[in-house]
Order: C-alpha cells, then structure tokens, then sequence
C-alpha cells in the first residue's frame, strides 16, 4: 500500500487497519479505544468516523465493491476490498467536507494500477447504473441519485485530473499535464433601458348618489297595520265574550215548559224510579275447589330440597328436646302473652280503620250539603245571567254587522291597488322563465356529450374484459399422481405417510371408544345410586306431609269450636249514630227542595240521575271499597285471632 510515503500515509493505513480488525462481536466505542489505547492514531476522530460511517453504509459500499470485482477487479486481491471501500466512502460521503488535497494524498498512497482501475471503474457511467440498480432495492431513488450520480457528476473534474495524473504515472510520463483554468463568465455589456414616464390619471367620473329605497317598501302597509289592529280588537272581544258565555250555568237558556208537559215528566220519572232496584238478591260467589290434595309431580331439587328442610326440622326438635333434658324451659308461657299482645294491637288497629270510614263518611255526607247549598245560590245566579246574556248578544250582532259592512269597503279599496303590482310581477316570471328553459337546454346537451364519451370507454373496458377472461379460460393442466404410501420428505420428526397416519388414527379411535364404554358403565351406577336415594327421600317427605296435614286438620277443629268474640267500641257506635242523623238530615231537605220545585213548576233533576250521580261519584266508591276491604279483612282474621 506505501507506493509514495507522505504525511497522510499512516492517517489512512490506520483507517484501512480498523476496518480488517473489527469484529461484530465486539462494540465499536470498546474496540476503538483498545485500538487508540495500543496504537497512536494522528487524528482519532476522523478514523471513528470511517468506522462508523462504514458500517452504517454497508450496504451500498458491498455493492459498489462486488461490482469492481465482478467487472473490473477480476485480477484484483480480495485482501484490498477495504482500501477500495475507504475510497468509495471518501468519494460518495466526506468530498464535501474534506479538502482535495487530502484525498489525493490518500490515493497517492495506494498501489498505482489498482488505485487507477478503481477510479476508472467509479467515472464509468455504465458501472454507476450498474450500481443504483442494485441499491434501489434497499435504499430510495431519491437517496440514490443524490448520494451517486449527483456527488460523482458535481466532482467529475477534480477526478478526472487525478486519473490523468495517474495515466502519465502508469504510461511513463513524468511531467504532469496543465490542466486548464475553468472557464469565468463575464456580464452581457447591455444597454440599461431607460425609465419609464408615470402615466397621468384619467378623471374618473362621479355617479351621482341615487336616492335611498322608502321605507314603506319593505315594511308593511298602513292599510294592513290597520287591519292587524282591528283583527286583534275583534279577537280580544271574542275572547271577553267567550268567558263570560262559559261563566254561565248550562242550562240558562232552557225555557219553562206548561203544566202539562211537567206532569207527563213526573210521571215517567215516577216510573224509572220505581223500576230501579238498589237492593235486590246478590248471590254468594262459588266455594274454591280445594287444590292441596292435588299430588304434585317433584323434580331432583325439589326433592333433595325439601329432605334437607325436613331433616333440618327434625334438628331443631332433636335439639330442642336434648335442652329440655338438661333443665331448659318451655316458651309456651311467652307466646300466649305475644298471641294476646298481637290480638289486642290488631283490636286497635281495626278500631282506628273504622273510625277513619266513619269519619270519611261523616266528611261525604257533610260535603252533599254544601253542595246542595252551592246549587241552590247558582240557580239564583243563572237566572240573572240569563237575562244580561240575552242583552249582550243582541249588541254583539249589531257590531258584527256593522264591522263586516267596514271590512268589505277596505277590502275593495286594497284589491284595487294591488292590481297594477300584478302586471309586473307577471313579466318577471316570463323572464325567469325563459332563462330557465335556455340553461336547461344546454345543461340537456352537455349531458347527452358526457354520455357519450362515458359509453365509448365502457366499450373499450368491456372488449378488455373479453380478452382477459378468453385467456383466464385456457386450460391448465394441474395433475400431480399422489402415493398415499409415501413420506413428503419435509425432515421433520415422525414423519410418516398417509397411509400410516390413518392406521393409526383408527387405533386412537380404538382406545377412545373403550373409554367411552367404561365411563359410561361409571355413569349408569352412578345413577342408579341416585335414583335409590332419591327414593328414599320421597318416602320420608310424604311420611312428614301427612304428619303435617293431620296436625292442620286438628288445629281448624279447634278453631271451629272456639267461640267469637266480637268487642264493642262506644266511640264508633256514637259516630255511626251521627252518620245516621247527618242522612237524615240530607234526606228531608232533599225532599223538601223537590217539594218546592213541583210546587214552583220547575223541573227538577231525575231521581234516576241523582242516584247514578251519587254512584259515579269518585268519593262514593272510595268509601264502598274501603268498606268491603275491612269485612273481607275482619272475615280473614278473626279465626286466627280466635286460635
């Protein structure tokens, strides 16, 4: 490598040395400083940055170096790859940044028919082709026509005159050859133009300021805020008159009818009075069919459930009798002062129940009254409204009257002037009109030209289709003979044919079926295990059931024969007595009023009616309801009190 020994001789066998040494195995940070520590390196910095560099662009300097070798470097060692992948490196990454003479330095350090067949290899554009072409499969286009071709074509003089220098070197020819100055160029000698004259401004005309738009175009009429205003009157008086029309009782406007007509209508009233039937025969309900003696088909878990209730009874009383051996006491004494203490809170109970039906009834009978007196005081009233309502329409139709003759005189004065406004807006329509029909007639025509080109390309997409499909539809033949006894040969372990591998997926078939038999054997003895034991519980749970229903069956005769006692509360028979006199009370004025009527020959509401009034009544069923709940509770339980 020493062809000329100069100063940067070492600089790049240090270079090309840490390249031949390193290992992958070894980082690069430990292997240059047990390189720097053994050797003395002139510029430490610049060979890390050949080794790192290096092997950051591995890739493209194994490139460009397999290609020498293929092409050029045929004679060339394989021992000098990395002195030509320095080069390369200098060449496409660091020109830029190092000086020229240093470079020529470096290749004046190098044998000088390899240094002079790399160089000519790396000015040869067919090589550099050669090259992009095969980094294009690792790197970008973009990477490579910067890093290649454009480092190569910007420094193609400054090479150029190193490989003629090696030429003259290689072919004898001591005196270097002159290379010529690069071409300066000089400015065009142009006439400067002269400067161009500000042109005078014309004097633009003023428009004169047109006149602003009157407010009475946009806003309304006078003629219709008039119009508005008495529209709204006439609805605020209707409004008025529709209130006091409501306020009015419903049948003010009846008129009284003649005494013969009266009696017909008492007469029929008389008639559906008697019809009614408030307390007619009311059949008892039917007796419930009795559903306990029903037997009852029990699942697994209703079975095992209710064993395990029974034996947990039968716990409690083994339990409850091992106590009374030891000296415990009986509760029998506790639940009868519980039983009575449950009795005497359900007396009050029922008692504060009755007081409250009571009360509500007292409240309804109280209510009727004032709703008698309130009738009374309106039909005073109805009549003095019947007789100001009768004035009030009267004036009202003068009004209307009146209004109507006004609004049909305004109405042919505003129709009038609206005509002349009709002319125009006519003509505007026939203008719009015709420029409608115009753009639709040319829209009509580009779509038609549109339609037209899209098919001519649907046809040329169909015919393409057509072949593609022609040539998808020639036959390929596929047959490959397959031996079912033969090994793929794929070198796995336990490889075996097809053959084989069915043989022994019978014999797994074999062995699963025997298990299959014997858990099922376990199964059915399980089962029968079961059933057995399911039986027995079957057997104890009807034993305990017909204890129980003996036991049930004694305690309904004792309760049978017990005698009911039913207690007296003073309070509620004293307002069971002021209900009484309050109906009464109700009654005779009702009779009275009626009596006052039929004298007056008024008429007066059906009895018919009343009672359905009273009946409807929300209140009235609330308190016939509330009423039968307590019986139905009293009948409920007044026997297990009694127990």
């Amino acid at each position: 490598m020493n062809r000329n020994a100069n100063s940067y001789s070492e600089l790049f066998y240090h270079c090309v040395q840490v390249l031949n040494e390193y290992t992958e195995n070894v980082s690069e940070e430990v292997f240059l400083e047990n390189y720097f520590r053994a050797n003395q390196v002139p510029n430490e910095a610049f060979v890390s940055t050949i080794l790192f560099d290096c092997i950051r662009h591995s890739t493209l300097l194994k490139t460009v170096i397999d290609i020498f070798y293929a092409t050029d470097g045929v004679n060339v060692r394989k021992s000098e790859k990395n002195i030509y992948k320095v080069i390369a490196y200098l060449i496409f990454f660091q020109l830029d940044t190092i000086q020229m003479k240093l470079f020529r330095g470096f290749v004046n350090s190098i044998h000088l028919n390899r240094i002079h067949q790399f160089l000519n290899f790396l000015i040869n554009e067919k090589h550099l082709e050669a090259v992009e072409r095969q980094c294009m499969k690792v790197y970008d286009e973009e990477y490579m026509s910067g890093k290649v071709s454009g480092v190569v074509k910007t420094y193609l003089p400054d090479l150029r005159a190193i490989l003629l220098d090696l030429s003259d070197a290689v072919d004898g020819r001591i005196a270097p050859r002159q290379v010529p100055d690069p071409t300066k160029t000089k400015p065009f000698n142009l006439t400067a133009p002269k400067p161009r004259t500000v042109p005078v401004p014309k004097i633009v005309p003023q428009m004169e300021k047109s006149r602003p738009v009157p407010k009475t175009t946009y806003g309304p009429s006078r003629e219709a805020l008039e119009l508005e205003k008495i529209r709204e009157e006439n609805y605020r008086r209707s409004l008025q008159k529709l209130d006091q029309t409501r306020a009015l009782s419903a049948n003010f406007m009846q008129t009284e009818k003649s005494a013969k007509s009266q009696s017909k209508l008492n007469k029929i009233t008389e008639e559906r009075d008697n019809e009614l039937q408030f307390e007619h025969f009311r059949a008892n309900s039917p007796p419930k069919s009795q559903t306990n003696k029903i037997p009852v088909k029990l699942n697994v878990a209703t079975v095992l459930k209710e064993s395990q209730l029974y034996k947990k009874q039968e716990d409690d009383v083994r339990r409850r009798l091992l106590d009374f051996e030891a000296g415990g006491k009986d509760a029998t004494e506790f639940l009868q002062w519980q039983q009575a203490m449950q009795k005497q809170d359900y007396d009050e109970q029922m008692n504060a129940i009755e007081r409250k039906r009571l009360e509500g009834k007292m409240s309804y009978e109280e209510a009727i009254l004032a709703r008698q007196r309130l009738a009374e005081e309106n039909r005073r009233l109805a009549e003095e409204l019947k007789r100001e309502t009768r004035e009030i329409v009267e004036e009202h139709v003068k009004e209307k009257v009146k209004e109507e003759q006004r609004m049909k005189q305004l109405i042919d004065d505003v129709v009038a002037g609206r005509e002349n406004a009709k002319l125009a807006q006519q003509k505007l329509q026939q203008y719009k009109a015709d420029f409608v029909k115009q753009y639709k007639e040319d829209t009509k025509q580009m779509m038609k030209q549109a339609l037209e080109e899209a098919e001519a390309e649907m046809r040329q997409r169909a015919e393409l289709i057509q072949q593609i499909r022609a040539l998808e539809s020639v036959p390929i033949d596929r047959w490959k003979p397959v031996d079912l006894t033969t090994v793929a040969g794929h070198g796995v372990h336990d490889e075996m044919s097809i053959a084989e591998l069915r043989e022994r997926l019978e014999l797994v078939k074999l062995e699963r079926e025997k298990e299959r038999e014997s858990r099922r054997d376990q199964i059915v003895k399980d089962k029968q295990v079961k059933e057995q034991m399911i039986t027995t519980s079957v057997q104890n749970i009807v034993k305990y059931r017909n204890e129980l229903s003996a036991q049930t069956a004694k305690k309904k005769q004792r309760q049978v024969s017990a005698p009911s006692r039913v207690e007296q509360n003073p309070e509620l028979e004293r307002l069971k007595q002021d209900i009484e006199n309050k109906k009464y009370q109700r009654l005779s004025k009702q009779q009275q009023t009626r009596d006052t009527l039929a004298s007056l020959n008024v008429r007066s509401v059906p009895s018919t009616g009343r009672a359905a009034t009273f009946r409807a009544n929300p209140e009235w069923n609330r308190f016939d309801q509330l009423e039968k709940s307590y019986n139905k509770t009293q009948k409920r339980l007044a026997p297990s009190l009694i127990a």
